[in-house]
């Protein structure tokens, strides 16, 4: 559990781990450099539970902090919570018992969006507990339809972390790594209570004005991976660049920032090269197609389009 500056959130966050029914836990806490008491907050926490223990480090980030508790874990398994969500009591024992029954290595949940006015929105028991192999692992994950490429909504056996670690100074750090686990765990267990909740603040790092082109790096590499080592996917790996391109287009819109026109044009250079893997991907909804062509032929349209489509969603 990473923790910089979120001394608000961090007791709530606390108490829903040291709470989970599966009781056998190693509590990692990496407090990252905080300066506004949060690390007391971590001390006092360790001083009334044993299973916690208490990592104080110079400020590196998201991914620093989560790989400084991996380096030093020594459970079974491995999960990850940000400070400033919050997990249901079930979950860890849910996630373990997935993984038990399928023998397998890695095990999802399903999550709340949960909004600082209160709204929790679902995404949840849209299919029932089931095992997914690795190529249909990997397009779930990047339709993000039952989930996607979080960190914090899965359980890990702890060895396919043996050469693996969150790049250090990057956005969407999760991303960098997560094709690369489940391509080591060949499959995934599906479990479809909303174990986790995701808060949505509005100063988060998802929700801030600096624009994540990493989300784009993230793809590219995993395109060039399935393409070298699973040519059958390649439609996957193609149509999540293509699609990380307007997600990353999205974001300017999305927190009112000018985007430099020569981006633009990259974005709609990238979904042009990949439209004959938009048109095979049998997967992607109409919707999404419709997404694609649009941006392509009108961007002005396509603009307009978006922010209204956003009144009416929030995630």
């Amino acid at each position: 559990m990473p923790v910089y500056n979120v001394k608000q959130f961090l007791t709530k966050c606390l108490n829903s781990i040291i709470s989970q029914t599966y009781s056998n836990l190693e509590i990692i806490v990496v407090d990252d450099g905080s300066t506004d008491g949060s690390a007391t907050i971590c001390d006092d926490y360790a001083k009334k539970d044993k299973r916690i223990s208490v990592i104080h480090k110079e400020n590196g980030g998201l991914a620093s902090a989560r790989n400084a508790g991996i380096d030093v874990a020594k459970g079974t398994y491995i999960g990850f919570v940000d400070s400033d969500d919050y997990i249901e009591p079930y979950m860890y024992e849910k996630l373990l018992q997935a993984i038990l029954k399928y023998s397998c290595n890695i095990a999802v949940c399903g999550i709340n969006y949960v909004f600082d006015d209160g709204e929790v929105i679902a995404k949840a028991n849209i299919e029932p507990e089931q095992f997914f192999e690795f190529p249909r692992a990997i397009e779930e994950m990047n339709t993000f339809r039952l989930f996607d490429m979080g960190a914090w909504s899965k359980l890990y056996r702890r060895e396919l972390f043996a050469d693996i670690r969150f790049p250090v100074g990057k956005l969407s750090e999760d991303f960098f790594i997560m094709y690369r686990l489940f391509d080591l765990a060949q499959g995934v267990a599906y479990v479809p209570d909303a174990c986790y909740n995701y808060f949505q603040r509005a100063n988060s790092i998802t929700k801030s004005k600096k624009i994540n082109h990493d989300f784009l790096d993230a793809a590219y590499e995993q395109m060039v991976f399935l393409d070298k080592n699973y040519p059958n996917l390649a439609v996957i790996g193609h149509v999540s660049y293509a699609s990380a391109a307007l997600t990353v287009y999205d974001s300017y819109l999305k927190n009112k920032v000018q985007c430099p026109g020569f981006f633009r044009n990259h974005c709609r250079e990238i979904i042009l090269d990949n439209r004959s893997y938009i048109r095979n991907a049998s997967y992607l909804s109409r919707f999404k197609k419709i997404q694609f062509r649009l941006f392509t032929l009108n961007v002005l349209l396509y603009d307009k389009v978006f922010l209204l489509y956003r009144k009416k969603k929030r995630v």
